[in-house]
């Protein structure tokens, strides 16, 4: 029996005219794993969602064609049943974690479907074990690395016993070892248990040496559907689509670095933090300066410190102890609102930053409040929209957009208030090569060009090498290096300290 058949498949979002999935004819035989990759905003995590039945279940919009899972219209059945043959990982751990403990995380499912409390402690074991999770069942979910959460997400996911393992970017927030760590556990879960996987994603490198099938999307409509053996013979549909190559070492071409200035726009002094909720520091006695004109990377496994050392210099945190000085002020003394146009920030989640009805909106948003004149602003607005590649979506709301398009959006809106200082949490999230690339080269090329500052977290060292002037590698809230990129990947027992991988 085929597990998943879908036929003549198109959806169109509430908010939305042109149809985000486009008449989808595919079918997935037992124990495939699919790569399933394209450009951002080609659809990619609507096809997921159609598959195990959040839509139409619990979205609204118009759906034509049928998803069948063995042999059974998704639509037709309930959420309940769907979710024990068909399970679906988010990107983002965060967003499908809500139990204290791990153990209540892994049973809340089973408890909800009324499972037996002997079959529910047998199934918690055998779940950590398959993660690699054995003994965690009394630790807290908020006290885990992020590696570690993505591994209790995907456990809740195996005690249900699913036929079919959904996955969208399930790597995107995690270090390169706890990126090869999940891949090899869900590798596993298809190979021994023979659980069918789907796998969203644009790093094309990391997955297609384990998957049999390639998808290919754009613009909704699947366009290239191949046994891996065949999909990567031509690949002048992934070139023209921008999407990462499986041989590729340069899906993002290198921007000059420019000489910068010796005065410090960031002065960084014995910087400490530590949360409330937390016995240890998550930042630790960390000193330097940035210049103007600087392109600067920060590095580290997850829980290394990075977010934090971001949010400390965006004066969302306090140092405990420490001094942050901007442009020779002390933010201690500084207030977030005289801080506009000094520090911009966008999170790793962009949603936490989307506030307005439509793109033009929210890009417009900032710069309307500094006051600035119509004809002005309406030119702010328009030249952003373009420098971005946002202007075919202007009249979009931002939350029918793609993950990755909702990051271009954030990462648009708090450009267009040219801050001195910009920091970016995980450039890579959600994002193509092809639309990486332009957002890269239009942050360094203007930073530069106004004598600014770039400083952004992640775990690509590719991005770092051909962007960076300088990195900062941290492990455990400490900074164990700084200096040039070539110097720092050139030492392997640097790098694993670090938990990077070349």
């Amino acid at each position: 029996m085929v597990p998943v058949q879908i036929e003549q498949l198109s959806y169109t979002y509430p908010s939305r005219e042109i149809p985000t999935l486009n008449c989808i004819n595919a079918q997935v035989a037992p124990s495939d794993f699919v790569l399933l990759t394209g450009p951002t905003g080609c659809g990619k995590s609507t096809l997921l969602r159609t598959i195990n039945g959040l839509i139409p279940h619990s979205s609204s919009g118009t759906l034509i064609g049928s998803v069948h899972v063995n042999a059974q219209n998704v639509t037709e059945q309930s959420l309940a049943i769907t979710c024990q043959q068909v399970a679906l990982l988010f990107q983002n751990p965060d967003d499908q974690l809500f139990c204290t403990y791990v153990e209540d995380e892994i049973a809340f499912g089973l408890e909800n479907l009324g499972f037996p409390q002997e079959e529910i402690r047998e199934r918690i074991t055998l779940a950590l074990e398959q993660v690699g999770l054995t003994g965690y069942e009394n630790r807290r979910v908020s006290e885990l690395s992020g590696g570690e959460k993505q591994r209790v997400a995907l456990a809740s996911i195996c005690a249900m016993q699913p036929q079919v393992l959904l996955l969208d970017e399930p790597t995107s927030h995690l270090d390169p070892r706890a990126t090869r760590d999940i891949l090899n556990i869900i590798k596993q879960l298809n190979t021994d248990l023979g659980i069918t996987v789907i796998l969203a994603t644009h790093r094309v490198k990391q997955v297609q040496h384990l998957c049999n099938r390639v998808w290919l999307m754009h613009e909704g409509e699947l366009c290239l559907d191949l046994p891996q053996s065949d999909a990567f013979q031509d690949t002048t549909i992934f070139h023209n689509l921008g999407v990462e190559l499986p041989d590729s070492t340069d899906a993002i071409k290198p921007i000059s670095s420019q000489p910068v200035t010796s005065h410090p726009i960031l002065e960084i002094q014995n910087l400490y933090y530590q949360y409330p909720s937390s016995e240890v520091h998550a930042v630790k006695d960390i000193s330097l300066e940035v210049s103007r004109g600087e392109v600067v990377a920060i590095m580290g496994e997850n829980g290394s410190g990075k977010t934090t050392l971001l949010n400390l210099i965006a004066g969302l945190l306090k140092p405990n102890p420490g001094q942050v000085i901007i442009d020779g002020k002390d933010m201690k003394r500084l207030k977030l609102h005289q801080l506009a146009g000094k520090v911009g920030i966008v999170f790793q989640n962009p949603d936490l930053l989307l506030q307005a009805e439509t793109v033009r909106g929210e890009v417009k948003f900032g710069p309307k409040n500094l006051k600035l004149k119509s004809d002005k602003l309406n030119t702010l607005v328009n030249d952003t929209l373009t420098q971005f590649r946002l202007s075919d979506i202007a009249a979009e709301a931002p939350y029918s957009l793609s993950r990755g398009q909702r990051q271009r959006v954030a990462v648009a809106s708090t450009f267009a208030l040219h801050p001195d200082i910009f920091l970016l949490d995980e450039p890579t999230t959600g994002q193509d090569a092809q639309h990486l690339q332009s957002m890269m080269d239009e942050l360094c090329n203007q930073i530069r060009q106004e004598n600014k500052t770039l400083i952004f977290a992640t775990h690509n060292i590719e991005l770092t090498l051909k962007y960076a002037d300088r990195v900062l590698l941290m492990r455990d809230g400490e900074l164990i290096f700084d200096g040039t990129p070539d110097s720092a990947f050139a030492d392997p027992q640097l790098l694993q300290n670090a938990s990077l991988i070349l």
